[in-house]
């Protein structure tokens, strides 16, 4: 990927989407728990009369954390919806990071062993000069 990425952390490790996929970026946010839900989702919020699905990535990825009070402070991206997906949808992060422009020679494909997240929800690994950037695969990060 060539590009922009906007980074961000979830249990000190990096990852990032790619800028166009993100609506925008609360760093407040206040939601509803849904009673038996599925498990990924955290809740539903309004985002100024529409209603946002809230997703615990952190879960997903399989960096598990059931911290609800430490959720209640977390920061969240919305991401833009979908022509085939007309449901609004978020995700909880720690905290954000930057926009990085990425370099093509920057990334490589994802390795076997991507420490302790599943490894099919990264698109590729993006080498900086500190740390490494996981490149989600939201397709395939909502689908599951």
């Amino acid at each position: 990927m060539t590009g922009k990425a906007l980074s961000f952390y979830l249990q000190d490790k990096m990852f990032g989407l790619d800028i166009r996929l993100v609506k925008e970026i609360s760093r407040k946010v206040d939601f509803s728990v849904v009673p038996d839900s599925d498990p990924n989702i955290v809740g539903l919020m309004n985002l100024r009369g529409q209603v946002v699905t809230l997703f615990h990535l952190g879960k997903i990825l399989g960096l598990e954390s059931d911290d609800l009070e430490q959720e209640k402070e977390s920061a969240c991206i919305i991401l833009k919806a979908l022509p085939n997906q007309p449901h609004q949808i978020g995700f909880l992060i720690d905290r954000t990071g930057d926009v990085i422009d990425i370099q093509e020679d920057w990334c490589e494909k994802t390795p076997a062993n991507v420490e302790e997240i599943n490894g099919e929800y990264i698109q590729e690994v993006v080498k900086l000069n500190e740390e490494l950037l996981l490149m989600l695969d939201t397709e395939v990060v909502f689908d599951a």
